[in-house]
């Protein structure tokens, strides 16, 4: 049986009211042209990535004045609030919530344009990482 709209992803962004719903569609966007081996559900009532079992990428609509990303790991690691954080970020987009959860924040389509040339680096960059560990 075939998923409401309002139940996929692309149904839950059409339906989607957020005042940065333009920049979430982008990052969505480069997320699926970074990885396209990633696998789209929707999860925590947002298009959320995984990589097998584990959701490595994930939507944020918490903050009306912002669209974010969540980079994280899945549940296989362990999490450490506090801990150094298990990849290098060189691009300065992450803000560290613990050793294996970051979020890179978006609040106009400026901060999407400009990061547009290092983000979908970092994406795979970061799927690379969750592969090994």
């Amino acid at each position: 049986m075939a998923k409401a709209p309002a139940q996929t992803p692309d149904g839950f962004m059409e339906a989607l009211d957020h005042p940065r719903k333009a920049e979430a569609q982008a990052l969505r966007d480069i997320v699926r042209a970074s990885a396209p081996g990633l696998v789209e559900s929707l999860k925590w009532n947002a298009p959320s990535y995984a990589l097998g079992a584990d959701h490595v990428l994930t939507l944020n609509f918490s903050d009306r004045k912002s669209a974010r990303l969540v980079f994280h790991c899945g549940t296989r690691r362990k999490e450490t609030v506090g801990g150094p954080p298990f990849m290098e970020d060189t691009t300065g987009l992450l803000e560290w919530a613990s050793d294996i959860r970051a979020v890179a924040t978006f609040r106009n389509a400026d901060d999407i344009d400009q990061a547009s040339r290092v983000l979908p680096g970092l994406v795979r960059a970061w799927v690379g990482a969750v592969q090994v560990g």
